[in-house]
């Protein structure tokens, strides 16, 4: 029988380095499992360590969303339009074709980024902060997978019979339609969550 659900530990995550050099990326969680951003991938949540200025990678057929996570900040440039993203938890939501270049302000930065494959998945992202001793629900609301990543500190996820404890870094998939209750567990603390559906419902 297969687990519904996958606990992700940090130190268990991929970090591949930047063939140019300006950085690395921690893949947290892929799908399908195993799967790789060359050989393909329906949905890829990954954390980016960003060491100098330079351009994104292009990702066609793929609609992408980021975030700042910490470091002073960064603008990203696409043709004419400027975004430039200095609070942590920024977002900023574009397609894979898009020429994107990045220059940072003031230092190495560090993103999330949450990729679906055009068409086919259909992701609905958002990042929570949860005041120390707080909960709240993640509905997934008609999504067949959902995956909650601890940004900082410590939570405790229960949802059906299940219950896991997240430190900074670690992720949890849960493969079935059913609500989670996340919960601050010693202060403040941070998480994604993601839902995601097929695209063909």
């Amino acid at each position: 029988m297969t687990t519904p659900w996958v606990l992700l530990r940090r130190d268990d995550q991929v970090v591949e380095r930047w063939r140019n050099g300006g950085g690395t990326t921690r893949t947290v969680a892929i799908d399908p499992p195993g799967a790789s951003v060359a050989a393909g991938f329906s949905w890829r949540i990954s954390v980016a360590d960003v060491a100098q200025d330079g351009p994104f990678s292009a990702m066609p057929g793929v609609d992408r969303s980021l975030w700042l996570l910490d470091g002073n900040g960064v603008e990203l440039q696409c043709g004419d339009s400027v975004t430039t993203l200095r609070e942590r938890f920024q977002r900023l939501d574009f397609v894979g074709e898009a020429p994107i270049g990045a220059r940072l302000l003031g230092g190495p930065v560090r993103d999330l980024n949450v990729m679906t494959r055009r068409g086919a998945v259909h992701a609905v992202a958002a990042v929570h902060d949860v005041p120390a001793a707080a909960r709240c629900t993640i509905d997934p609301d008609g999504a067949s997978c959902i995956v909650l990543l601890a940004l900082r500190g410590r939570l405790v996820v229960r949802f059906g019979d299940g219950v896991v404890a997240l430190e900074a870094g670690d992720a949890l998939r849960i493969d079935r339609g059913e609500p989670a209750l996340v919960a601050a567990d010693g202060g403040e603390a941070a998480f994604l969550g993601v839902g995601f559906r097929s695209a063909q419902r």
